[in-house]
């Protein structure tokens, strides 16, 4: 098991020679979540290097992220293309001085480019709200749902599914049940509680018709979005899978939800879309709902990691404003 970034980079420095690529390229750290990322700096060219965390993600798993990728990239949707192996293969796999084995893959570098923003930011009010770059972001949404609805599968996803279970089927939901965010006995348990019923209910009637239901990316955050010379790229495909197509939309206006001009944000991102693909009144009327299936999400997410930075950010600062979501809901739902 690797615990830190020197013998991560041990790893990585390992897996070039796989990529044909010469072990004395620059290796510098980019950032660590669920996964090492590296850029690599070589004399034919710069890459993304991805070290996966160990047994994070099946074999299947990763070849099928890969596979959207390359699917995206050659039907012209602003992602970063794959790199192969020497051998040709998507990934490679790796021993580390324990023995332990790790699967690495590598992306082509993002030149010159800034993330859109980032989710504090975003959350405090303090971000710069553009709507023509929501315009922008909602395009390439719909650019990417496009392309993927059009891909023909020969075998089920092997992937986690963003749908009603993945979301809010309890201990079964993707990444698990988000009432143990709840562990400090903070109020809103059991708003929560009635919310997740009532939403498993209305996603089972809105159904996975092919117009509302595909492959997404699933964390279209401010960070995953690059920006070079106003062209959006859309990067970490790691949580993509099936799921609701409105679930990428509500990501990538959940975090501005308190901002002052949030209606703004999800007019761009609407407008934006739209001029690909069409929003259904069914799409519209589960909006509201779906950001609180976004948000439910986190709350699972920071059960797993207490004591983490962001975990405290998200129980200070989301869990508020997930039962305030939820609450609206519930009273929405009764009044009906």
């Amino acid at each position: 098991m690797i615990t830190d970034v020197e013998a991560a980079r041990r790893v990585a420095v390992q897996a070039l020679a796989q990529y044909g690529i010469e072990q004395d390229a620059v290796l510098t750290f980019v950032k660590y979540r669920e996964n090492y990322v590296f850029k690599v700096e070589a004399e034919s060219g710069s890459y993304a290097l991805r070290l996966h965390r160990s047994g994070y993600r099946t074999d299947a798993e990763i070849l099928e992220e890969l596979d959207l990728l390359a699917v995206l990239a050659a039907g012209g949707v602003s992602v970063p293309r794959p790199r192969f192996t020497a051998k040709g293969e998507s990934f490679c796999r790796v021993a580390d001085e324990h023995r332990d084995v790790h699967q690495v893959d590598m992306l082509e570098w993002v030149a010159d480019a800034e993330p859109f923003g980032d989710v504090v930011s975003a959350f405090t009010g303090e971000a710069v709200v553009d709507p023509a770059a929501f315009h922008s972001l909602g395009v390439l949404i719909a650019e990417l749902h496009q392309k993927a609805s059009t891909q023909q599968r020969q075998t089920p996803s092997v992937r986690p599914a963003w749908d009603a279970t993945g979301l809010v089927g309890g201990a079964r939901a993707v990444w698990g049940d988000p009432r143990r965010a709840f562990h400090d006995g903070a109020a809103g348990r059991e708003t929560v509680d009635r919310a997740m019923a009532w939403l498993g209910t209305e996603l089972g009637v809105y159904g996975k018709a092919p117009d509302r239901y595909g492959q997404i990316h699933a964390d279209v955050t401010p960070e995953n979005v690059l920006v070079r010379v106003g062209r959006m790229t859309l990067i970490d495909f790691d949580d993509s899978g099936e799921g609701y197509y409105l679930f990428d939309l509500a990501t990538a206006a959940f975090f501005y939800l308190p901002h002052p001009r949030f209606d703004d944000v999800v007019s761009g991102l609407f407008a934006g879309y739209q001029t690909v693909r069409p929003l259904s009144a069914e799409d519209l009327k589960l909006w509201r709902p779906m950001l609180l299936a976004r948000g439910l999400t986190y709350l699972a997410w920071a059960a797993d990691r207490i004591g983490d930075e962001t975990s405290d950010f998200i129980f200070e600062h989301l869990r508020p404003l997930v039962v305030e979501l939820a609450a609206e809901l519930v009273a929405s739902a009764v009044s009906q």
